[in-house]
């Protein structure tokens, strides 16, 4: 009786797809922190034209002033999007630690059923051993009976 490569097989596969999911997982978190970044620098922007349209003044014109807060409510759309993204990206995050909990005791127990079978064949092969021996130690008790 021998070990059936099927578990180990089916574990190595579980493995891989351990393996990929915390990959996709590092590669969301680094798109979150650029995310998360570049929502700081738009922010920081809006300020610094907020601030700039309080200071204003009438001889920048009209036309200067609808071209500035065309441009504020461009950055306004601009964050917004940053922060559907973000929402995006942790939404994915969760989904993707779900899966990955999900595929980590799926491994488990694929290693669980290769472990069992392991034992399983260990046992079998000690039980043939002990039936070998035995019958061994009966025929030499035979022999010493009749001679």
């Amino acid at each position: 009786m021998k070990v059936r490569t099927c578990w180990s097989a089916l574990e190595i596969k579980a493995e891989q797809l351990v393996a990929q999911l915390r990959a996709e997982t590092g590669q969301s978190l680094k798109l979150l922190e650029s995310l998360s970044s570049s929502k700081q620098r738009v922010d920081q922007m809006y300020h610094e034209y907020h601030s700039q349209a309080t200071a204003m003044t009438s001889a920048t014109g009209m036309s200067g002033v609808q071209n500035h807060r065309q441009f504020m409510l461009q950055l306004q759309s601009l964050r917004e999007r940053v922060d559907n993204d973000i929402g995006k990206t942790r939404r994915y995050l969760s989904v993707l630690e779900q899966r990955t909990v999900e595929a980590e005791t799926e491994r488990l127990k694929m290693q669980s059923l290769m472990d069992n079978d392991k034992l399983a064949v260990q046992n079998y092969e000690n039980r043939r051993e002990q039936r070998s021996m035995d019958e061994l130690g009966v025929m030499q008790f035979n022999r010493a009976r009749a001679a």
